[in-house]
């Protein structure tokens, strides 16, 4: 180092520039920045320094403006093209030569933070900068690419829950359900849950991460009811039904596979009898009484048959087997099949004709069963 010189230095984890002054002591040096402020340093802290003397720290700002305007990063990938070829290192001084053709202070001191700076094309090794292989390039891309989508995913969720909150409607984006899915499971399981993920949602929106502050922002976000199921959502019952088995509820509603008991028996005649109340909508059962010839009693039970719409192996007839029953519950119930088949050709609705699982019991004049 020498007196005059032009050096930067790392200083609370920033770069700063600043011009050398005087020794100070046997192996470090007194350096003053542009504001005038000294500091003591020895060589080894020094990350870049001028050729030549005779600087003073009024010289910094204008040193500092000029090489702005000459770091381009994407100028970067020019060099490493042709240095990756050779498999050569490179400095300041010979960076500054490939991007500049020229090695003036500024230019050199450009040449500096593009290396220094970047993360993609060079690894640093001493006072030089290797060339990275070009499959380790492109993975560094890939990777840099990834945390920019997530960042942006990012952005856009908190974006679209202060839009929610603010009282404007939306459509939840599909890359919104893992951080909404890590909200649900703070509410529902507190400390058993993964809260890195809801912790940071919590934190973007200044809410303490409890269990009660994510149950009231569900509620907020108009995703959960004041008096929601907690215990039921704790079961992990499913709710709602995939797309692909909505979509195959309608492809049956339009397109009524063929009937796979090719030997049913009408009894349309019979008058059916339901002891279900006006709310209930799944009916699933009913009873008949037919008088016979000879004045005999017989009494059909009639159970709905929803095997009539389904395709062993296919979608709707797999959820069935995972459901395995229709859950009824003091608020509602959770129903085995989609609501558009439950209630409606898997029932036994009044005035339209549906499959059922019949069974005739004739009874004797004592209500003996014969």
């Amino acid at each position: 180092m020498e007196k005059g010189r032009l050096v930067e230095f790392k200083y609370q984890g920033a770069s700063r520039l600043a011009v050398v002054d005087r020794p100070d002591g046997k192996k470090n040096w007194v350096v003053i920045d542009e504001q005038g402020q000294s500091y003591s340093l020895h060589p080894r802290q020094v990350t870049f320094e001028s050729h030549q003397a005779g600087y003073l720290p009024e010289d910094l700002g204008q040193l500092r403006t000029e090489a702005e305007t000459y770091i381009d990063p994407s100028s970067l990938e020019i060099a490493w093209e042709l240095l990756v070829e050779t498999g050569e290192a490179a400095d300041p001084d010979s960076l500054a030569q490939i991007l500049f053709s020229n090695q003036e202070l500024p230019l050199r001191y450009a040449a500096h933070r593009l290396l220094s700076e970047d993360k993609i094309y060079f690894k640093q090794k001493g006072d030089r900068y290797e060339p990275r292989p070009a499959s380790q390039v492109e993975e560094i891309q890939h990777q840099l690419h990834r945390e920019a989508e997530r960042l942006h995913e990012w952005e856009g969720f908190l974006g679209r829950v202060q839009q929610v909150l603010s009282g404007e409607p939306l459509e939840w984006q599909k890359s919104d359900r893992p951080r909404l899915e890590a909200l649900e499971r703070l509410a529902l399981f507190g400390d058993e849950a993964s809260q890195r993920t809801a912790a940071e949602t919590m934190a973007a929106l200044e809410r303490a991460t409890t269990p009660e502050t994510a149950f009231q922002l569900l509620v907020d976000l108009g995703l959960w009811s004041v008096h929601e199921n907690l215990a039921l959502r704790r079961s992990q019952i499913p709710t709602q039904f995939p797309e692909k088995v909505l979509a195959m509820v309608e492809q049956r509603l339009s397109n009524l596979p063929a009937d796979l008991d090719v030997a049913r028996l009408d009894l349309t005649h019979l008058k059916v009898y339901t002891i279900d109340d006006e709310s209930t909508r799944e009916i699933d059962d009913g009873l008949s009484l037919e008088v016979l010839a000879n004045g005999q009693h017989k009494i059909w039970v009639h159970i709905a048959d929803p095997t009539r719409w389904l395709t062993p192996g296919d979608e709707l007839e797999l959820e069935a087997r995972r459901r395995c029953t229709t859950v009824y519950l003091p608020t509602g119930m959770v129903s085995m099949f989609p609501s558009e088949l439950a209630t409606g050709p898997m029932s036994l609705v009044q005035g339209q004709t549906c499959c059922a699982l019949s069974f005739g019991i004739c009874l004797s004049a004592e209500g003996e069963v014969e």
